[in-house]
């Protein structure tokens, strides 16, 4: 690749927006490893479920190999992106330390190349038993578990308007009979509770412990932090493809300007916004070296160091790098 693999990446979703796909709009499957069985998050859940591959199973070319199969002849790769963490140094080639005493890391990107299990041939599927995204409760059931154990603040049902307010930390709902359909009411309410995982008490996010202009840059991100959230959520609740969504020219133009400007914008708005989503569900935030190596079943990378680059937008702490 000679290519910034962020543009790479940036310009798969821009042509998706130019066909009128709306990435983080469109229903996926719970696309996960089909060695590890590990699920992809962020932005590989985007890249990898924006597919139009019916498999949620992917793998790499030596997994192919080593399953007794092999990739189809002229079948290209999807790249799957991960993290690494280096020890800072300073001039002397001395650790850098932090305040909390422990050496200072810096993520850097890497990438993997991925194939779909449709694009393999002798290789036997998983087992029906194995399948992704099956869940015993109904999807509305799930959603609403999801809203009741969220550990965030109020929710009231007042108004006409949906909105999180950061000077109350309260979230405003219409009533729920106000909605077309149960499934947008969901929709709606992972949006603003997504945006209340940015508060000062919780993950303390600038798109929302600081004052922003509408139309801003950084009102821009803090939306769609809120909406790939809103995503997550609702692809774990597996109601996403029962809501309709807006791709109206106006609002597919804003966003393919806003990731024509920055090729990173979509990097760092999946990772806060998976943050924001395992905040919601309860899951333990790990941010140690070895969440950020290569994903478990992964072969060894094929990359060039010119794509050892610093996460966008993060400081040497290991903040918000997880996918």
């Amino acid at each position: 690749m000679s290519k910034d693999i962020y543009e790479i990446i940036t310009t798969r979703f821009i042509d998706q927006l130019k066909r009128g796909t709306v990435p983080w709009q469109k229903p996926w499957m719970g696309v996960q490893n089909i060695v590890s069985k590990k699920p992809y998050r962020g932005i590989n859940a985007l890249i990898l479920g924006g597919s139009d591959f019916q498999s949620p199973y992917w793998l790499t070319f030596k997994q192919a190999h080593d399953l007794g199969g092999k990739v189809k002849k002229g079948e290209k790769a999807t790249p799957v992106i991960y993290y690494k963490l280096f020890d800072k140094r300073d001039d002397h080639g001395n650790l850098v330390l932090g305040s909390n005493g422990r050496p200072t890391r810096i993520p850097f990107i890497r990438w993997s190349n991925a194939f779909n299990f449709d694009q393999t041939e002798g290789i036997t599927p998983p087992a029906q038993t194995e399948s992704v995204g099956q869940n015993p409760l109904h999807p509305l059931e799930k959603a609403a578990k999801i809203v009741e154990e969220a550990k965030i603040c109020p929710i009231y049902h007042t108004g006409f308007a949906a909105a999180y307010s950061p000077g109350e930390d309260v979230i405003r709902m219409p009533a729920q009979k106000t909605f077309r359909s149960p499934e947008a009411y969901y929709q709606t309410l992972f949006h603003e509770m997504t945006h209340s995982t940015g508060h000062a008490s919780r993950l303390d996010r600038e798109g929302v412990t600081q004052p922003i202009k509408f139309g801003s840059e950084r009102y821009s991100k803090e939306e769609l932090i809120a909406e790939l959230g809103a995503a997550f959520l609702s692809n774990e609740a597996g109601i996403l493809n029962q809501v309709q969504f807006d791709n109206s020219a106006a609002y597919l133009g804003s966003w393919i300007e806003k990731f024509q400007n920055d090729p990173k914008m979509i990097f760092t708005a999946s990772s806060q916004a998976q943050r924001s989503t395992d905040f919601i569900l309860g899951v333990e935030q790990k941010e140690s070296l070895g969440e950020s190596q290569s994903p478990a079943g992964l072969a060894t990378p094929t990359e060039e160091p010119a794509l050892a680059q610093k996460i966008p937008g993060q400081t040497t702490q290991t903040r918000g790098i997880h996918l």
